[in-house]
């Protein structure tokens, strides 16, 4: 599954009691699911926590799910325990947590012996190291196709700096703005999908809509939600307007000129191939908003 089809990925405790209702779809909108036994698990659940995963995966196997399953274990001790459970083969990959130089190696030796796909995340002090999210990328290289995107913490990350996401202003007005310029940096020119942090204020919709449009800027294209109205907030963003589809699908013409003018716009297909590209995914996974419909005779 690519980062775009991932739309907004719910996170969910294992011990969540409709868990499996969730993955059979009852939110239409819903694409994409973490299911979490590390952080969203306290200690003196743990135990409880695997009878609950090993459950999950029998009644995974007996359902056709509709939507993409992730499990994040709490360590590489427990991964190796999940990929041994019958019935791992239901789900769709694995999220890696608190992944560092130091520690990739770990995880990978274990994937290594998998089909799965994965994704690490980044919420540790490298975070804030260029030169250790540059040797991050060179690890993570040899597993690229593998690699559905590269998450970023942003809870555990401002952790470490003591302070917690406002309310009232995006990721990008605080200290999360640089971590993320950094890691799109670093990871997407390498062929890497990144996916954005969550906005834990689910009460805030207009401030998750002005974050998820500075997402897009950045090239984040699927965002992790941790509350289920922030679905439609997220994946409505994701629906590229008529104007930008159709100078995506001019600049994809074959007979496409070297530059032209479109909307009071230079279009360039050397340079905007890539993003009309997404536009395109974008539209066929979300549709169009088409509140701002153009004529094609515009483009010129």
């Amino acid at each position: 599954m690519s980062a775009i089809a991932l739309g907004a990925t719910l996170y969910i405790p294992v011990l969540r009691p409709n868990l499996i209702e969730i993955c059979l779809g009852s939110n239409p909108e819903l694409r994409s699911v973490a299911v979490c036994l590390e952080d969203s698990t306290r200690e003196d659940e743990l135990e409880i926590a695997r009878t609950r995963f090993s459950s999950f995966l029998v009644d995974l196997n007996r359902i056709t799910p509709r939507i993409a399953i992730y499990v994040r274990p709490r360590d590489v001790a427990m991964l190796n325990w999940m990929i041994a459970q019958p019935g791992i083969e239901a789900v769709n990959g694995f999220i890696l947590p608190k992944v560092e130089s130091s520690s990739i190696a770990h995880w990978l030796s274990v994937m290594v012996g998998t089909q799965h796909t994965f994704m690490p995340t980044i919420e540790g002090a490298e975070a804030f190291d260029r030169a250790a999210l540059d040797q991050l990328c060179k690890q993570l290289l040899p597993f690229r196709d593998r690699v559905t995107a590269i998450r970023i913490g942003g809870n555990d990350i401002l952790n470490i700096l003591g302070v917690r996401r406002s309310k009232f202003r995006t990721a990008y007005d605080g200290p999360l703005g640089a971590v993320i310029r950094d890691m799109a940096a670093t990871f997407i020119p390498a062929g890497f999908s990144v996916a954005a942090p969550v906005f834990e204020h689910f009460n805030a919709p207009d401030v998750l809509r002005e974050e998820v449009e500075r997402d897009i800027e950045h090239g984040l294209l699927t965002k992790t939600a941790i509350h289920p109205r922030q679905i439609g907030v997220i994946q409505s963003c994701y629906q590229p307007s008529s104007c930008d589809l159709l100078e995506a699908q001019a600049i994809l013409n074959a007979e496409a000129r070297a530059v032209f003018g479109s909307q009071g716009s230079m279009c360039e297909p050397a340079t905007h191939r890539r993003w009309a590209g997404n536009i395109i995914a974008r539209a066929q996974t979300y549709g169009v908003d088409e509140s701002d419909i153009i004529s094609p005779m515009r483009i010129a």
